[in-house]
């Protein structure tokens, strides 16, 4: 392959195409711009939901402290932490609830009161006790987000996504419910548990991925590369023979635009590919077009895509 210019945020080889073929002499196409709109990589920014319903705006460039019942809040760069105040004579005894929102082009990282930490993909949201009160502690999560739990048995940790209940003791692992029909979890270590409707729980070994469909009576347990999952935390997106459609969705939701294809066909062209999430969306998408017959045209803000004439 013909080497691109520099792109310092491209970390690899550029994506790979099926039947690619490109002379010596070949160049590089530009993405179409109509207008003079920019489509930048997202931020670390996020909403704050308080119990009283209060609503608090996290801006990286941002720091902010709050005292509440039983705990101290900081919030810093793109972390917000709750610290448990241990023996807290106000510390409640019912637990109340924050939700942290994330919108589209953002992202976010929570370390809970019991020392867990969540971070939080772009067009997601969680919701959480400031203080864990009972014998388990309950969190519920929209969009994705990746969980490394705290250990404490005696108090199992449960992510509650699109009606399923993950059961958790001390584990990292991958939740994806952008999709209200499927929940996917993706587990890196340790153990987790799928359980509902009372049912006996399937248990989720290292390396394997749990896939629930709306409609199905039982989830679809299969081994996977888990870094294709979970490398959106590490500013990466990695992709692995996989259809345009779904990659364009990914990135839509990271660089905040619109995707409109000319046609079916085009959303199954497959590609692979490991690049920086905070690459310029211009050269990424002139990768994309190397050796295809698929042109990106820019329009405000939305991106789109074209069959080579």
């Amino acid at each position: 392959w013909r080497r691109i210019g520099r792109c310092a945020a491209i970390m690899v080889m550029p994506l790979l195409v099926c039947g690619y073929f490109v002379s010596s002499e070949w160049k590089s196409p530009e993405v179409m711009i109509a207008d003079n709109v920019e489509i930048v990589p997202g931020t670390g920014r996020a909403q704050l939901i308080m119990a009283d319903g209060r609503f608090l705006k996290l801006e990286q460039k941002e720091d902010m402290k709050l005292d509440l019942p039983g705990v101290k809040v900081v919030a810093t760069g793109k972390k917000i932490v709750y610290r448990a105040i241990e023996e807290e004579a106000s510390t409640p005894k019912v637990e109340e609830y924050n939700t942290l929102v994330v919108p589209r082009g953002g992202e976010y990282m929570l370390e809970l009161s019991d020392g867990t930490k969540v971070w939080l993909n772009s067009d997601s949201e969680l919701r959480f006790p400031v203080t864990f009160v009972g014998d388990r502690r309950n969190v519920e999560i929209e969009g994705e987000a990746y969980f490394e739990v705290a250990k404490d048995e005696g108090k199992p940790f449960h992510v509650l996504a699109n009606g399923a209940d993950i059961k958790v003791l001390g584990t990292a692992f991958n939740v994806s419910v952008y999709d209200e029909r499927t929940m996917a979890a993706t587990l890196e270590k340790g153990s987790i548990c799928y359980l509902k409707d009372s049912r006996k729980g399937v248990l989720i070994k290292p390396g394997e991925q749990l896939v629930c469909t709306e409609g199905s009576d039982l989830p679809v347990v299969r081994k996977v590369n888990t870094r294709l999952y979970t490398a959106w935390k590490d500013n990466l997106f990695c992709f692995e023979e996989q259809y345009l459609d779904q990659i364009m969705l990914t990135l839509a939701r990271w660089y905040d635009f619109q995707v409109k294809f000319e046609s079916e066909e085009l959303k199954k062209l497959e590609l692979s590919g490991t690049l920086d999430k905070y690459s310029d969306i211009q050269p990424l998408l002139r990768l994309f077009e190397l050796g295809t017959d698929v042109k990106f045209e820019i329009q405000n803000k939305v991106i789109y895509v074209r069959k080579v004439k």
